[in-house]
């Protein structure tokens, strides 16, 4: 095996992980901002959960941005 083949396989596993861990990190972002949301509605005992909602919407907003920035940078 020629060392630009070995190369060109190494960047091929790292790519994969690279993209693999990405989806891993934004659904960790969605996570905790739903997590957060959904704690601070107990905490205030809210009837109707806006808190939840409104956190969960900014952390998937973030988690594109993130995802965006982490995609461009190579």
């Amino acid at each position: 095996m020629t060392l630009q083949k070995q190369n060109k396989e190494k960047n091929k596993f790292n790519n994969f992980i690279r993209y693999s861990s990405l989806g891993f990190e934004m659904a960790a972002i969605i996570a905790i901002g739903t997590w957060g949301g959904y704690k601070l509605d107990q905490w205030l005992n809210n009837e109707f959960k806006i808190f939840t909602l409104v956190l969960m919407a900014v952390s998937v907003i973030i988690s594109i941005i993130y995802g965006t920035k982490n995609l461009l940078k190579k």
